[in-house]
C-alpha cells in the first residue's frame, strides 16, 4: 500500500480577507494551527491625530496586542504598528483563540483610537475590511514575511523609504 501526501497548496487557500472579500464569504477563514499566520488590519481613518503611531497610543497598542495575544492563546512572532495598518505574525492554538484575538484587538483598537467608551458607539466604520491573513510555511516564506513586517516597521519610522508594493489580488482582464 502506498501512502500519498498533498503538498499544503493543494489542501486549501491560504489567502482570506481585506480587499480579497466581495461581500460575504462562503467559506470559512483558513487557520491553522501549526504554521504561522501573517494578518493585516488596516484603518483609512488612522491618519493625523488617530494615527496608531501617535505618541499617545503606539505604545498602548502593542502592549494591548502582546497581552491580548498572551490570554487567548495566541503565540506572537512578530508585530509591526505601521500608522494607519498593523502588520502581525502569529501561531494560534485553535480556530476559538484566532477569532477570540482579533475580535478583542479589533474592538480594542478602534476604542483607543476613537477616544470611544463601551456602549456608547460612535456610528463610524474604523476599519477598512475585515483582517487579511494569509497562512505561512516554515522557513523560506517565514522569512519573508519577517523580513516584509520589519520592513514595514522601518518604513514607519523612516529609516527606509516606502517602496510601493503589487497587489496580489488577481486583475480582472479588460472587457
Amino acid at each position: 500500500m502506498q501512502y500519498r501526501f498533498k503538498p499544503l497548496e493543494n489542501e486549501f487557500k491560504k489567502d482570506f480577507g481585506g480587499s480579497l472579500l466581495r461581500g460575504n464569504p462562503r467559506e470559512k477563514r483558513p487557520i491553522s494551527i501549526k504554521r504561522p499566520m501573517h494578518v493585516v488590519m488596516r484603518s483609512s481613518m488612522a491618519r493625523g491625530q488617530l494615527s496608531f503611531l501617535n505618541q499617545k497610543r503606539r505604545k498602548r497598542i502593542e502592549s494591548l496586542v502582546r497581552r491580548t495575544a498572551a490570554s487567548k492563546g495566541v503565540k506572537l512572532y512578530r508585530y509591526a504598528n505601521s500608522g494607519n495598518h498593523l502588520h502581525i505574525i502569529i501561531l494560534p492554538s485553535s480556530r476559538e483563540a484566532f477569532n477570540s484575538f482579533v475580535r478583542v484587538i479589533s474592538g480594542l483598537i478602534a476604542r483607543l483610537t476613537l477616544g470611544a467608551e463601551k456602549g456608547s458607539a460612535k456610528g463610524l466604520k474604523f476599519w477598512d475590511a475585515r483582517p487579511f491573513t494569509r497562512v505561512i510555511e516554515w522557513g523560506r516564506d517565514y522569512n519573508r514575511a519577517c523580513a516584509y513586517v520589519l520592513q514595514n516597521t522601518l518604513e514607519a519610522l523612516g529609516f527606509a523609504p516606502y517602496r510601493k508594493r503589487e497587489s496580489r489580488r488577481k486583475k480582472e482582464p479588460p472587457s
